[in-house]
């Protein structure tokens, strides 16, 4: 009897555990991505946009068929790897960096990119990411990779 009590109790807090993060932080969450924002940099970039007007322009500007300006609503960070020779690089959130501290938000991203004897396409990419961030008090986004380096910072207006 014990035995199924116990199996039973070990189940559930394994389910549990498997159900998403363990802390109770701010949380971004993933609205959009695409595979080419018209970047034209190799420099990896931060970008915060307060509403759909301003989002709107960027998107057509950029010419992104992913994206569009309604998505802003509440505003959008876009996080941008920079332009690759090749296909495999990829970016994504990492809530378990995610932090606001003394006014900033803070956003953990991972960078990855293709192992050497990957197959790739042969196409030259500028993935990007678009955020909804978390409510807070903050006037300054920060993001950084998987080893802390900073890839990027944004006012918030």
């Amino acid at each position: 009897m014990y035995r199924l009590l116990f199996s039973g109790l070990t189940l559930m807090a394994l389910a549990a555990c498997a159900m998403g993060p363990s802390h109770g932080g701010p949380q971004a969450k993933v609205i959009g991505e695409s595979q080419y924002c018209g970047t034209a940099s190799q420099d990896s970039n931060v970008l915060y946009f307060p509403d759909a007007s301003a989002f709107g322009d960027w998107v057509d500007y950029r010419g992104i068929n992913e994206f569009d300006a309604e998505m802003a609503s509440g505003g959008v960070v876009i996080v941008e790897m920079g332009q690759r020779p090749t296909g495999g690089y990829n970016v994504r959130l990492d809530n378990s960096k995610t932090a606001i501290e003394n006014g900033t938000l803070t956003i953990g991203m991972e960078w990855n990119a293709p192992r050497l004897d990957a197959a790739v396409s042969q196409a030259l990419i500028a993935s990007c990411v678009a955020l909804r961030p978390p409510k807070g008090d903050y006037s300054k986004i920060r993001v950084v990779d998987q080893i802390d380096n900073l890839r990027g910072e944004a006012s918030v207006r």
